[in-house]
């Protein structure tokens, strides 16, 4: 059987902040062709620029908008170990 994933960009502001309601507008069509998963703040996702507190909100408004559709891939690289430690806790406790 094959399988869709998706890989949105995470859209910011003009302040550059994680922009929740464009994110939320990207994943909407995405739940509802039903594709199998989506992966958040990977290499499309422009990780390195943000916050821990940008990466929760993002995956925060993701988790709620996916809501038992798609799987979800959060992608927790950082530049150490224990930050990324951090990140993918974060991650974990959004779901």
């Amino acid at each position: 059987m094959p399988t869709l994933s998706a890989f949105p960009i995470t859209p910011a502001d003009a302040d550059r902040h994680v922009d929740v309601a464009a994110l939320r507008g990207l994943l909407r069509p995405l739940v509802a062709v039903e594709v199998h998963s989506i992966g958040l703040l990977g290499t499309t996702g422009s990780y390195p620029f943000l916050s821990r507190e940008e990466r929760r909100r993002a995956v925060e408004a993701a988790v709620d908008e996916i809501a038992g559709g798609a799987r979800r891939l959060v992608g927790v690289s950082a530049r150490r170990t224990d930050e990324a430690v951090r990140i993918a806790q974060d991650a974990k406790a959004a779901v």
